[in-house]
Parts: C-alpha cells; sequence; structure tokens
C-alpha cells in the first residue's frame, strides 16, 4: 500500500461565543509526500511542528483544509471511501493506558467484535497476533493486563491494532517511557512484521538514535512543511540539517567522525553497540601495543 499527500495543508478551526468559525494558522503547509510499501519511515521534528496532524491525517482522523491523501491512488474522500483508512492501523503514545479488559486475550480481541468471526476464527486471529508481538498464548492469554510490565502492555495493546492485519502501522513515540531490554524487543518486533508480513511502520520519535539504528527513510519536519527527506545516516550527518533543526549531531555519528579524524578508522556502524564495542576494543589494543613498540600508530580502518 502507497499512501501520497498532495499539496496538503491543514489548519484547525476555532468557534467563537458568537459561533463564527475562524480559520487558525496551518499546522501544515502545501505538504508533498509519499509513504512507500515496505518501508521502515520515521518522522522527526520538534514538538509543534506538526507530527501529530501529519500522523492523524494520514489515519483519516483528520481531513485535509486542501490537498489530498490517496491510499493507492485512491482519495477516500472524493471517491466517498473511508473504509480504505481501515488498512491503517494508529497505536498513540503510551497505548497500555488503553487496555481495559479482564484478560490479555480479550483486549486483543476487542477490534474484531464486529467482524463476524466464529469464535474459533477470533481465536485463532489473537494467537496469531500475540504471537507476532512475542507474546507466547498459552503464557499471557488469560493473564490480566495489568499484571504485566511496562514493555508485555505496549505489546499487549499493539497486538490489539496488528489483529486488525493493517498494511501500514503508525506510531506515536512508540519506546516513550520503556527501559532499554523493552525498547529493543519493541524494535524487534517491528522489523519482524515489516520483513516477515510486508507491514509499512511509520514512527514519530525525538530519539535520533533510534532512527539511525531502525529507519530505512527519515523525513524531517520543521513549522508544518518538511524540509528534508532521506536516509538517517546520511540526514544527521549534513551540518545544513542539523543547524536548521538546532540538533546536535548524534553520539554514535560524532564518535564515528572523532575515531576516522583521530586514528583513520571507519566504524561501519556506530551506533550497533554490538558491532562497535569489538571494533574500539581492538583499536585500543593495537594502540598500546604500538605505543609499547614505539611503532607509529598505523592509519588504516578495521
Amino acid at each position: 500500500m502507497n499512501i501520497e499527500l498532495a499539496e496538503v495543508s491543514f489548519s484547525y478551526k476555532k468557534r467563537r461565543k458568537n459561533t463564527k468559525v475562524t480559520e487558525l494558522p496551518l499546522v501544515l503547509d502545501h505538504v508533498n509526500v509519499t509513504i512507500r510499501s515496505g518501508e521502515m519511515l520515521a518522522v522527526a521534528g520538534k514538538s509543534g511542528s506538526g507530527k501529530s496532524t501529519f500522523m492523524q491525517l494520514l489515519k483519516g482522523f483528520l481531513k485535509p483544509s486542501f490537498g489530498s491523501v490517496r491510499i493507492d491512488g485512491i482519495d477516500p474522500y472524493a471517491a466517498k471511501r473511508p473504509e480504505l483508512f481501515d488498512r491503517i492501523g494508529f497505536i498513540f503514545q503510551y497505548p497500555e493506558h488503553q487496555l481495559f479488559s479482564v484478560t490479555v486475550a480479550e483486549d486483543v480481541a476487542f477490534g474484531l467484535r464486529y467482524g463476524g468471526f466464529t469464535p474459533e476464527q477470533k481465536d485463532e486471529k489473537v494467537r496469531r497476533a500475540m504471537e507476532a508481538v512475542g507474546l507466547d498464548y498459552d503464557t499471557f492469554a488469560a493473564r490480566s493486563p495489568f499484571e504485566l510490565s511496562g514493555g508485555e502492555k505496549r505489546r499487549v495493546a499493539i497486538a490489539g491494532v496488528i489483529v486488525l492485519e493493517p498494511e501500514l502501522i503508525i506510531l506515536d513515540e512508540p519506546t516513550a517511557g520503556l527501559d532499554y531490554p523493552s525498547r529493543t524487543g519493541l524494535f524487534e518486533m517491528l522489523h519482524r512484521l515489516n520483513t516477515e508480513r510486508g507491514t509499512t511502520i511509520l514512527w514519530v520519535s525525538h530519539q535520533l538514535e533510534e532512527m539511525l539504528e531502525h529507519a530505512s527513510r527519515m523525513l524531517i519536519l520543521k513549522d508544518g512543511s518538511f524540509i528534508a527527506e532521506g536516509a538517517p545516516e546520511a540526514l544527521l550527518s549534513d551540518t545544513a540539517v542539523l543547524d536548521a533543526m538546532g540538533w546536535e549531531q548524534p553520539a554514535a555519528l560524532a564518535l564515528r567522525r572523532l575515531v576516522l579524524e583521530a586514528h583513520g578508522i571507519a566504524l561501519p556502524r556506530p551506533w550497533s553497540v554490538s558491532e562497535v564495542a569489538p571494533m574500539l576494543l581492538e583499536l585500543v589494543q593495537r594502540k598500546m601495543k604500538s605505543d609499547s613498540e614505539g611503532i607509529p600508530w598505523p592509519q588504516q580502518a578495521i
């Protein structure tokens, strides 16, 4: 599924006491962007840049003030086909706050209640959704969602979206409030959905390091317009982009630059601790050996 926003602008409306409706300043201004099937796409921008509005337009929670949103070439509004937005799953920030059922299985199955499924079909869909997020059905199905860890609760909430088999999943700050193991596990799950099911993943975050590691493409939003798009590694190494956003270069890229300048050694994926740690250890050992033997430090890549 491809989604195209063509010349999309959006402004919220404000109704005064005399019932007069006025247009507030544009939140999004003539946005043109395409979300391609199978992407791992990250959207970055400061608070107030229009990220939330952008996500809600994609899902159909908001209608463009101008321009069009097209799903596989069809404008759901012009074609009077709002059901096209059902192909898109939306996961709010802290989705675990929306859990309410007695058991995990009931919570995951909630979205299936009007689908005309038999109990056997519902059970099978719930099993598959739970397996997709790494929750063993026999272990978790009968448990209360309120007894789970923060990471497990978030997986239950995501399973409640996955059970509807969306082609695109939109996530708002998916790792907010999670510890490192839970963040790692969450993205492992999202990558599995992306590679095994072909699900397009789009998420909004302030965590630039997270985008470096996990996004295939990055969109940068400022004051309602996308000012840059491309590979996160390239964008976050671009001083013009960093200056425009008032960002510091992510620590991983700064480390690679410093090591390259000081020692002529290029770290290929500096954001991956498991890959970089052995390289840096080897660098230290070689430097110590070089110093002890009085041999000039070699300028070569690992």
